[in-house]
């Protein structure tokens, strides 16, 4: 991030969302509005007076609502520009005015609450679509008690406990008590690989695998005493190393249990769970406790992804992600000319897979501009009014 925030030949906008995107290959209209943050970036030295003397304290979406955060603050730690933000809505909320708090504490006067939103209207010759994902929700799956026990988390709820950077500074404790749990399960395929819609998605997250084989091995490699299970359908270990990794966390003593639990409950003395489990590989049905239980939740589309789709004029998947030209052969192509998809935009993805599919489309994006001429098709659409439906 860091490295493109200082890239000459890249222009970073920062808090700022697409509204609108039209024209066609080579001569892309887009038009962005650039949030006020209400303070001066190339002023703020990131010192941090003005969140000390905030008043306001709300919830971190960086670390999973497990954590707080004031009105004014930065994002997450390696945010680029390192500069603070004011959150309007959460700073003022049905008062008129600020406080103003934050000004008095800024020596260097970066606050500004006379800043307006920015409408910025670029000429671009190809767009790149790289949305992202979000997670799934699992407060509808109501055996598993999300929301309902303290001690049942998703996935990246665990990954910002453990975080050095997290709530709690990367010391393991359980949120109901905050005492080390020593037992600790993991669920997964919560809300992947099921065909009633309205307990998740038919396909398959691809990550939550091995993210959870990863953090079973964190467990074991900095708290050997800890009895780590995974209650699983299919395990799919298929990248480069994943096997491996695998076969290393079997060893260290995770176990792996084929099975989903049917219920979960709490015990209200001890804030432990008690999982019913039918392991369908020794055809029983078992009973676990735990200290702690881990949702390995699934992917879904970005909440953007359907507002920038409809711009572009894209092909959807029934999956709700967007659809490649063609799934070997045009990979990051779609239909529309000169726009091209990248990461989790069109599939589940980790990392290494993202960042091989930008590096894809971005190879693509350089052959097309730097051919000076492009030969386009002298077709012109037409709609038929009597047809047409107006269905959208």
């Amino acid at each position: 991030m860091m490295d493109v925030g200082r890239h000459p030949n890249i222009e970073l906008l920062t808090y700022a969302e697409v509204e609108d995107i039209s024209g066609y290959v080579g001569n892309f209209k887009v038009r962005v509005r650039k949030k006020a943050r209400y303070v001066i970036e190339d002023e703020c030295t990131a010192c941090g007076d003005c969140a000390v003397v905030c008043p306001v304290v709300v919830p971190d979406e960086y670390q999973m609502g497990l954590g707080s955060r004031h009105a004014v603050y930065i994002p997450f730690p390696q945010a680029v520009p390192s500069a603070y933000v004011v959150n309007a809505e959460e700073c003022m909320g049905q008062n008129p005015i600020a406080c103003g708090k934050c000004i008095e504490a800024c020596e260097k006067n970066c606050i500004d609450f006379d800043m307006e939103d920015e409408l910025l209207d670029l000429e671009v010759g190809a767009v790149i679509v790289a949305t992202g994902m979000d997670v799934y929700d699992p407060t509808a799956l109501d055996e598993y008690g999300y929301t309902r026990f303290p001690n049942v988390i998703t996935s990246m709820e665990f990954e910002r406990l453990i975080s050095t950077g997290g709530p709690l500074e990367g010391h393991l404790a359980r949120p109901g008590d905050l005492t080390r749990p020593k037992r600790i399960g993991f669920v997964q395929c919560v809300g992947s690989r099921t065909q009633d819609p309205e307990r998740g998605n038919p396909y398959c997250s691809n990550i939550c695998c091995m993210n959870t084989v990863k953090a079973a091995q964190y467990l074991k490699d900095n708290y050997p005493d800890s009895e780590v299970s995974v209650f699983y359908m299919d395990l799919r270990a298929f990248g480069k190393g994943f096997e491996e990794l695998l076969m290393r966390s079997r060893s260290s003593g995770v176990r792996y249990i084929r099975g989903l639990p049917g219920e979960v409950r709490e015990d209200p003395a001890t804030g432990n769970l008690r999982l019913t489990v039918e392991n369908t590989t020794a055809n029983r049905l078992e009973q676990h406790e735990v200290d702690m239980l881990v949702l390995a939740v699934g992917a879904t589309p970005a909440t953007d992804t359907e507002t920038i789709r409809r711009m572009v004029s894209l092909s959807k998947a029934p999956s709700g992600f967007l659809k490649e030209a063609h799934a070997k052969l045009r990979p990051v192509d779609t239909p529309t000319k000169g726009v091209f998809i990248a990461g989790a935009a069109e599939s589940p993805k980790d990392v290494r897979e993202s960042v091989t599919q930008a590096s894809a489309a971005a190879s693509h994006v350089n052959i097309l501009l730097n051919k000076g001429d492009l030969r386009v098709e002298a077709i012109t659409a037409v709609v038929d009014e009597d047809l047409c439906k107006k269905c959208g």
